[in-house]
């Protein structure tokens, strides 16, 4: 397959799922560690206090995806609910994924990211580039099949 895909979900109810630095370094953490165990390829990310953003480039198991998120969420969210002395779900539903189906898609969804914080409100205009839960890399190939 070797295609990107752009998931995404938010807290249940809309409430927070980071509420300290410290959950956004556990989010990350988690991520990288449970990609590496499933083959794929981040290419960018961007963490906001209630909701988050990944694209990940995958190989061709497909099932990639879902094994990765089902073993990250999971894992998150236990942590989440021990730290915060919280039970129940942490996010509003099963993640959402759209396959991005060439550079125009990538682009578009990189532009959205690298838009959010600023958006949001979370920072100002000459803030953009050093927003620290945001990571865009520059390199990709797109597969146009």
């Amino acid at each position: 397959m070797n295609s990107y895909y752009h998931l995404y979900n938010r807290g249940n109810r809309k409430e927070n799922i980071f509420n300290k630095e410290k959950d956004y370094e556990v989010f990350r953490n988690l991520m990288y560690k449970y990609l590496s165990k499933n083959g794929l390829h981040l290419m960018a990310y961007c963490f906001m206090p209630n909701h988050y953003h990944l694209i990940l480039k995958c190989g061709k198991d497909v099932t990639a995806v879902t094994r990765f998120m089902r073993s990250f969420m999971v894992a998150y969210a236990m942590y989440f609910n021990r730290k915060h002395n919280k039970v129940g779900h942490l996010f509003q539903g099963p993640f959402q994924v759209r396959r991005l189906d060439g550079i125009r898609d990538l682009e578009t969804v990189k532009n959205y990211l690298r838009n959010n914080p600023l958006e949001t409100e979370l920072i100002g205009g000459e803030e953009r580039e050093s927003y620290r839960w945001l990571y865009i890399r520059n390199e990709y190939k797109v597969n146009e099949d």
